[in-house]
């Protein structure tokens, strides 16, 4: 099997090797596994998955999937089993994504009702991991409590040495080692960790507690943002509506873009989030105050990277391109890097296409060049999407002041905005690999042609 010339031009046949390629993926979150998965018909690579804690578990409460994510989701496997956690099974029909509220005063009110193909289908973090991971194929060889202390690139292979003073061989790394990747700095020398300026709080609400407190507050049906100055709050059930799962975002535009490496996950007490956000309207406040035990997390991204490859080394994920969550869109950047490096496994690396050096090479780049340009383009979209949400953009300025009268035409501005940000998944909906390398080959989505963050 050829490659398609009108899309690969560069690409010579493969010639035939009997022996196995070893690829290593470097960390078991939700983006290691997402590439485990979609290598699963590539019986002719031995996959080895390095975890560095004792257990793959997943820290964090709700992730949301969109329609985008959730077609890739159908396409590995998962899907069928995720749906039985949904409330209602997935559809195409427009669904509510999120009412916009502005709460920041004593009555607060809503100005903007986001509805979406299908809306967002809501997980727990540990459950959509726990779905991948019953999809992991059986040539997948996990190895948990090994971190990654070094790796040293060859021209004919890789070589990882861990903390344990286990070493292996592998033919391509996959580092998907998260936000701190130790792998990175083997790809890039930039890509450093920026606060971005917020912390959040994190809690979970048991629906009975929130029910039987505020038997009306609609955040038990639906998801809501709650937006003011420098202050959100997005809310949204999990699990079937079983758990209510909230982030309260306070913000300092001022230490955005420093590296404060100190600042870690603690807990806090239900006085401290409830002190942030004092003056918000009554059902902002009885929402955080039915929060049990909440803690609080430094919201961070990196820098944006010029390349997500090396020669035998790969990038995907937060490793690639942390961001920061204003769109919800992190779990799913990563699951898509994982789908299309699968894909592009598939198509080169196959049992009809025994493998090369050239053709493996040639994947790698294809990778990048198809990644990069839209993961980098969300990555920016994303720390935008958080300005709008606290209304820190000059032109919403005024509109969180009491003191004045509201602006209608700047609150329909503002709804606006956040509408068309939003949309960020709508221009790919259906990922069609080929497609995407066509475009990327026209220039759509060359780097020169996409703004990256600075």
């Amino acid at each position: 099997m050829n490659p398609n010339p009108s899309v690969f031009p560069d690409i010579e046949p493969p010639t035939t090797n009997s022996k196995k390629l070893r690829v290593a993926i470097l960390g078991g979150g939700i983006g290691g596994l997402s590439c485990a998965v979609a290598l699963k018909n590539c019986t002719n690579i031995e996959i080895d998955l390095y975890e560095q804690a004792a257990t793959i578990t997943e820290v964090g409460a709700g992730v949301v999937v969109w329609p985008r994510t959730w077609e890739i989701l159908k396409a590995l496997g998962p899907g069928i089993e995720l749906s039985a956690l949904l409330k209602e099974p997935p559809t195409n029909t427009p669904k509510l994504a999120f009412e916009m509220r502005l709460s920041d005063r004593k009555e607060g009110f809503t100005f903007r009702k986001i509805f979406t193909r299908g809306g967002g289908f809501c997980f727990h973090r540990a459950d959509l991991q726990n779905a991948l991971l019953r999809h992991i194929p059986d040539f997948c060889r996990i190895h948990l409590s090994h971190r990654l202390k070094h790796c040293e690139e060859g021209d004919d292979s890789v070589k990882l040495t861990f903390d344990n003073d286990f070493s292996a061989d592998c033919d391509i790394a996959i580092g998907a080692d998260g936000i701190k990747s130790v792998v990175r700095q083997y790809v890039s020398n930039s890509g450093d960790v920026l606060f971005s300026g917020s912390m959040a709080f994190r809690g979970l609400i048991p629906r009975e507690r929130l029910e039987r407190l505020y038997p009306n507050h609609r955040a038990l049906d639906s998801p809501i943002m709650y937006n003011g100055k420098s202050k959100h709050i997005v809310v949204y059930p999990i699990n079937g509506g079983r758990l209510i799962n909230v982030v309260a975002f306070v913000s300092n535009p001022e230490q955005e873009g420093k590296i404060i490496p100190e600042l870690e996950v603690h807990d806090v007490t239900s006085e401290e989030v409830l002190k942030a956000f004092t003056g918000w309207e009554p059902e902002a406040i009885d929402l955080l105050r039915t929060i049990e035990n909440p803690s609080c997390w430094p919201i961070r991204d990196i820098r944006p990277l010029q390349t997500y490859t090396s020669r035998r080394i790969l990038l995907l994920g937060d490793a690639a391109h942390a961001m920061t969550p204003h769109l919800g869109a992190g779990a799913g950047q990563a699951i898509e890097d994982g789908f299309v490096l699968g894909r592009l496994f598939d198509k080169f690396m196959n049992p009809c296409c025994p493998r090369n050096t050239d053709t493996l090479l040639h994947l790698v780049k294809l990778y990048d060049y198809t990644r990069l340009p839209i993961a980098n383009h969300i990555q920016k979209t994303s720390r935008k999407q958080g300005y709008y949400n606290e209304l820190n953009m000059p032109e919403f300025e005024d509109v969180h002041d009491e003191g004045h009268e509201l602006n209608t035409q700047q609150i329909l501005a503002l709804g606006n905005a956040l509408r068309e940000n939003w949309s960020w998944w709508e221009d790919c909906a259906e990922y069609d690999l080929e497609q995407m390398l066509e475009l990327q080959r026209a220039g759509v989505f060359n780097n020169k042609n996409v703004q990256l963050a600075k």
